[in-house]
C-alpha cells in the first residue's frame, strides 16, 4: 500500500504528505495547467475597469495566463516539495503578484474574489483524478484537502499582508512626491527665489520643507529666499519651530530669508514659543515684501 511510503512533515502549521500518490496528482495537474488556467479565464464577467474583466485586452490577458500558470506550479508543489521550498515558492509569487496588483490599483477584494473562483477550480481538477485513480482512497482526499485548504488559506493570508505593505509603500512614495512638489523654491532673479507654501503643514512636511530649501538655495546660488506663508491656514507649535528653524539653517549656509504673510495666530504661536523676530525681516504679504527688494 502506498501510504507505507509516504513521507510525512510538519512545518508552519502545514502537514506535508510527500509520497507514490502525491506525485502522481502533482503529475496530473501540471499536465492540465494550461486547461485549469483557460476555464478559470472563461470564467471572467464583464467588469468595466477591472484587469479580471473578460473584455480586457490581449496584453491583459496574456499577462494572467502566465501569472496564473506560474501559481499553480508553486501551489501543486506541496504535492512533491519540502516546507523550504514550498513556502518559498509560495511567498515568492504572493510577493511578485500583490506588489503588481497594488501598482495596477486592483483592490485586495477582487484578487481574493478571483483566487476563491480559482480554488473552486483546482478542486476540481483534483476532484477527477480522485474519480479517475481508483486506487486513491478517503485517505488521500482527506489528506489532499487539508494540503490545498490550508495552501490557499496561507496564500489568502499572505497576499493580504503583501498587498497592503505594496499599498502602504506606493502611497508614502505619493506623499513624498507630493510633499516635495508642494514646497518648490521659484527663482525669480538673480540670487532670489520664492518659496511660497499652500496647505496645512504637518511634521513630517515642515522636514520636507527644510531639506528641499537648503537643497534648492544651494543648488540656485541664492542670496535671499521669501518664504511666503499666505496660503497655510494652521501651524501647530512643533511646526512653527521647525520654519524658524528652516530659516536659521538658511542663514547659516548665507541665505537671508524673509517671512511674508504672517497670520495673527501665526505670529502668537511663535511669541510663545520664545522666538525673537528682531533678526527676521517680516512683511504683511509677498507684494510688499518683494516691493521692498526692488
Amino acid at each position: 500500500m502506498h501510504y507505507t511510503e509516504k513521507i510525512v512533515c510538519k512545518q508552519k502549521g502545514f502537514l506535508f504528505f510527500m509520497g507514490q500518490k502525491n506525485a502522481e496528482l502533482y503529475n496530473y495537474i501540471i499536465e492540465n495547467r494550461e486547461r485549469i488556467t483557460e476555464e478559470w479565464l472563461d470564467s471572467r464577467k464583464k467588469t468595466d475597469g477591472s484587469m479580471y474583466s473578460s473584455n480586457a485586452s490581449s496584453q491583459v490577458e496574456e499577462q494572467l495566463k502566465n501569472q496564473n500558470n506560474a501559481f499553480i506550479e508553486a501551489v501543486t508543489s506541496v504535492f512533491t516539495s519540502d516546507g523550504d521550498e514550498f513556502l518559498g515558492a509560495l511567498d515568492s509569487w504572493v510577493e511578485t503578484i500583490a506588489t503588481a496588483r497594488a501598482r495596477q490599483s486592483v483592490p485586495l477584494h477582487e484578487v481574493i474574489a478571483q483566487i476563491r473562483v480559482f480554488r473552486r477550480i483546482y478542486w476540481g481538477y483534483v476532484r477527477k483524478f480522485f474519480n479517475e485513480d481508483f486506487e486513491a482512497d478517503s485517505n488521500d482526499a482527506l489528506e489532499w484537502a487539508e494540503i490545498l485548504n490550508n495552501s490557499f488559506d496561507y496564500i489568502i493570508e499572505r497576499f493580504a499582508i503583501r498587498h497592503y505593505e505594496a499599498d502602504q509603500r506606493i502611497l508614502q512614495s505619493q506623499q513624498q512626491m507630493i510633499y516635495e512638489l508642494s514646497s518648490p523654491v521659484i527663482p525669480i532673479k538673480k540670487g532670489v527665489g520664492i518659496l511660497p507654501l499652500v496647505g496645512d503643514i504637518d511634521t513630517h512636511r515642515a522636514k520636507i520643507i527644510l531639506e528641499t530649501a537648503l537643497e534648492q538655495s544651494v543648488k540656485q546660488q541664492l542670496d535671499t529666499l521669501y518664504i511666503d506663508l499666505s496660503a497655510v491656514a494652521i501651524i501647530d507649535t512643533m511646526v512653527a519651530q521647525q520654519i524658524f528653524q528652516v530659516m536659521a539653517s538658511l542663514k547659516i549656509i548665507g541665505v537671508q530669508s524673509v517671512l511674508s504673510g504672517i497670520r495673527p495666530e501665526i505670529a502668537q504661536t511663535a511669541i510663545t514659543l520664545g522666538i525673537d523676530f528682531k533678526d527676521i525681516k517680516v512683511h504683511a504679504n509677498l507684494m510688499r515684501a518683494l516691493e521692498t527688494q526692488t
